[in-house]
């Protein structure tokens, strides 16, 4: 019990490191620099504002707000806009953004 215990935390620690350093690079300059080469800077940093919005006010991000957001509020093209989504593996910023692109 005491080891299954100290495993769960283990890991829990794990995560909230891998986690803490997703965020870090995702919200620096590295992040706008690494995506800026195929998608200008515009769309990273807006991307980066929509996760700092989503964190601000402890609510998830839906796929569907992030999109419209970013095809419609913005203007990008949408076939743009899935394969940076692609590109940046949304899915491992699971619980922030909640939904998935097929489903849009």
């Amino acid at each position: 019990m005491l080891y299954n215990y100290l495993y769960n935390m283990s890991t829990l620690e794990e995560d909230l490191v891998e986690i803490i350093d997703l965020l870090n690079f995702t919200f620096s300059s590295k992040f706008v620099d690494k995506w800026s080469f195929k998608y200008g800077k515009r769309l990273p940093s807006l991307y980066q504002i929509r996760l700092l919005k989503s964190l601000d006010t402890r609510k998830p991000l839906k796929m569907q707000t992030l999109y419209k957001f970013l095809v419609v509020d913005s203007g990008f093209n949408k076939e743009v806009i899935e394969s940076f989504l692609e590109d940046v593996d949304y899915e491992i910023y699971f619980p922030i953004i909640k939904g998935k692109l097929k489903d849009i």
